[in-house]
């Protein structure tokens, strides 16, 4: 913040910077330059002929928007044009690119000297604009500026000052758009002349900001004006316009803040919109963000248990060890299915998806499965399968034969291999079908070590005259099979081996797998839950696997994959540099809050500023309501946040329960003003302490207008909760006002309160 009319430069700690306003030097008029010049000699004047007298004079113009704005002047606004969603508690904004705008007109200057912006926002709704727009779908009326310097019908036209900044025969061929506000309804929404600099600031962003924007006011670097409306949407819903007005020659109709409502005469005023968009509230009487992850706290069980991933075994007493047994898998992920053996004998199976409530057991060496029956696992203590494994290759295989785009690449790349190894073996006769048979007979291995060994000079005899005569092939040797890094047995840019490698990493992060393969009993995941996870390496693996069996005819294609894809190989599928966890979320929160936060950090506690959050390799909304998140690394705490999209402004929701209206039981988040803290929230403190912001409301007459904050009023109250010996600024009370973004915080730190939600910090200046 800074006083008028400069601004310093960014502080590199700070993300947004609030100004109070940006008022240029000279502003838009007509002035006179006068140029004199005296000479001297001596400290004597010596052009008593009069030299350059008398003065010479130069008429000029400074010339500013008036009746239009140029389209790439507008950043973006708030909510977004045509926008439907939940807005009740939002301030409808526009962000202008030229952060001068709304002070290169001198039209107004307040009792203390401010100069007044000569714009104001005003947001209207459904039959407030009868004659114009009566269902606020954006529409305007045409003008040109000599039609408005003129006469109209029963319709009060703006006074333009023709005396200090007379109307221009080119300013009047321009054409602009209009609305027709009946004096009542202008009245009940225009701000009054004490509340125009409060809602209307500017907005400095460095290079340091990086929150997400999902709206079309993107945070970028630079200077921005920022005009706020003063109205809230109605939480019945409704739609709504928004009209970035000229209050040139309208300041007399202002209301003077004395009383709230407006009985005069009902005329109408032609008025100047610069720009306007239109957007659509939605009635909603679903719980918020802090009673959805309230109940996930709730019923989170005994530290934390129900978070996990698997069927609750119950808590009925368990006798025998054969209980035990079957509680011990179902808390382990496991769940009993039906499953038919290769005789047809019906019988039940263990089923565990590739989500574990516990971390995976350490990877064992296992060789490469062929057919799904290779990778069941019997159980003889009970007699029954452990059909996992099996599952995830006939996952894997039907996903692979389910993209015909994968298969013919797989099997064109295995085709290449094979050229490229014959054409390295140059096998003489016979040769070839010698070499079949030792990779049929578990020899592949050493064929991959071959291939992938250093050249050696091929032992050839050289004699003059004599041609040289390749030695006698038994074994396939390093010298016949060498494949180096310049001689790759397949082009690293090959298509098909591009396609085929990118298809194998998303299957590893189980992109295609069916859900019920990851959820298998919908008790795993009900309605309304969090659920957290380990995922199996071993599933995942045996699910490539399933996917590359695709198209085997011969043990050499086994030698194949290894060599293109194995640890060693050419186009190797690189290991996870940690453990993969995750977690799932089934609710309302999915569809309510598309661009909601999940940030996983490795420590259970915050470290500072400077914490980098896990990497995520996968998130994805399977259903409307549920969304998968994949973390690389075990995180400590996981943080739930509604999405930060940009700085909005508005009332808060309080953090548990809450009304359908947010104006009934609605606060403003109060955030510190002075010190190293300026701009973060002052824990545990609110205005007003008595939540619902109704007496901050205008008081409405018939059919007029409502939900119109008293700007003055509102800053008033938020001054003495500050506790604050001067009135609120721009830039103060835009830092008051910020829509707050709420976040829950999931610790494996057992001091760590995880039911607590806490608001994220735009730290601003």
């Amino acid at each position: 913040m800074s006083p008028l009319p400069y601004a310093p430069d960014p502080d590199p700690s700070l993300d947004v910077q609030f100004i109070d306003s940006l008022v240029p030097q000279v502003t838009a008029g007509r002035y006179t330059l006068t140029a004199h010049q005296t000479l001297t000699h001596s400290g004597a004047r010596v052009d008593e002929d009069g030299y350059l007298d008398p003065p010479a004079t130069q008429e000029v113009e400074v010339r500013a928007s008036r009746f239009t704005v140029q389209p790439e002047w507008i950043h973006g606004t708030y909510p977004s044009p045509g926008a439907t969603g939940l807005y009740d508690d939002v301030l409808p904004h526009i962000t202008l690119d030229r952060p001068t705008l709304p002070w290169e007109r001198d039209e107004a200057t307040a009792a203390n000297g401010t100069r007044l912006p000569w714009l104001a926002l005003l947001v209207l709704g459904e039959g407030e604009l009868p004659e114009t727009d009566p269902h606020c779908l954006g529409q305007t009326e045409a003008r040109t500026v000599e039609q408005l310097t003129g006469t109209e019908d029963g319709v009060v036209l703006p006074a333009f000052d023709q005396a200090t900044d007379p109307v221009t025969d080119d300013d009047k061929k321009t054409v602009c758009r209009t609305v027709l506000v009946h004096r009542s309804v202008f009245h009940a929404v225009a701000p009054t002349e004490a509340e125009l600099p409060l809602l209307t600031h500017v907005r400095r962003v460095n290079h340091r900001h990086q929150a997400p924007t999902l709206t079309a006011d993107l945070i970028q670097v630079g200077d921005y004006a920022v005009v706020v409306g003063n109205r809230l949407p109605r939480a019945a819903g409704g739609r709504y316009v928004a009209h970035l007005v000229s209050l040139e020659g309208w300041q007399k109709f202002l209301p003077d803040g004395t009383k709230e409502t407006y009985d005069g005469p009902d005329q109408k005023l032609r008025l100047i919109s610069l720009w306007s968009w239109a957007f659509e509230t939605v009635p909603d009487h679903a719980p918020g963000f802090a009673a959805l992850t309230e109940h996930f706290v709730d019923t989170e069980g005994e530290q934390g248990s129900a978070l996990l991933l698997c069927v609750p075994p119950g808590d009925r007493p368990l006798s025998g060890d054969d209980q035990k047994e079957v509680a011990g898998r179902l808390r382990d992920g496991y769940l009993p299915v039906s499953c038919h053996t290769e005789s047809g004998r019906q019988t039940f199976a263990w089923y565990r998806g590739p989500f574990l409530p516990q971390p995976a057991r350490p990877r064992t060496d296992r060789e490469r499965r062929r057919c799904a029956a290779e990778a069941l696992i019997h159980l003889e203590q009970y007699g029954v399968f452990d059909v996992s494994l099996a599952t995830a290759f006939t996952a894997g295989r039907g996903v692979a034969l389910a993209d015909h785009r994968f298969g013919a690449a797989l099997l064109r790349l295995r085709g290449k291999v094979r050229r490229a190894v014959d054409g390295r073996v140059q096998p003489a006769a016979g040769a070839r079908a010698r070499l079949e048979h030792l990779v049929t007979n578990g020899l592949a291995g050493h064929l991959g070590e071959a291939l992938r060994a250093p050249a050696r000079p091929t032992p050839l005899t050289r004699r003059a005259g004599v041609t040289p005569v390749p030695a006698p092939m038994g074994t396939p040797t390093a010298a016949h099979l060498a494949v180096r890094g310049d001689d790759p047995l397949v082009d690293p840019h090959d298509e098909d081996l591009l396609l085929v490698r990118n298809r194998l990493l998303g299957l590893r992060n189980l992109a295609g797998v069916p859900f019920a393969h990851l959820v298998p009993d919908t008790r795993m995941l009900p309605a309304e839950s969090l659920r957290f996870f380990y995922v199996d390496p071993d599933w995942t693996a045996m699910l490539l696997d399933g996917a590359l069996s695709v198209g085997l005819a011969h043990s050499f294609d086994l030698t194949t994959d290894a060599l293109v894809f194995g640890p060693d190989g050419q186009a190797p599928l690189p290991e996870p540099a940690a453990p993969v966890t995750g977690l799932l979320l089934r609710s309302q929160l999915v569809s309510g809050w598309p661009a909601l936060e999940i940030r996983p950090y490795a420590g259970p506690r915050a470290t500072g500023d400077d914490e980098k959050a896990l990497p995520v390799v996968r998130r994805e909304a399977l259903a409307d309501d549920v969304l998968l998140v994949l973390v690389e690394g075990i995180p400590g705490r996981v943080e739930i946040a509604e999405p930060q999209q940009g700085v909005h402004f508005g009332i808060d929701e309080l953090d548990e329960g809450g009304a359908d209206d947010p104006v009934d039981d609605g606060v403003i988040r109060l955030r510190a003003l002075t010190g190293d803290d300026i701009g973060k929230e002052i824990p545990d403190k609110h205005f007003p302490d008595t939540p619902g912001l109704r007496p901050y409301l205008r008081a409405t007459g018939p059919s007029a207008p409502d939900t119109v904050l008293s700007v003055a009023r509102l800053a008033a109250g938020l001054k003495g909760a500050l506790a604050l010996d001067h009135d609120l600024t721009p830039s103060e009370f835009a830092i008051q006002m910020i829509n707050a973004a709420q976040r829950r915080t999931f610790t494996t730190d057992p001091e760590t309160e995880p039911d607590t939600v806490t608001t994220g910090d735009h730290r601003n200046g």
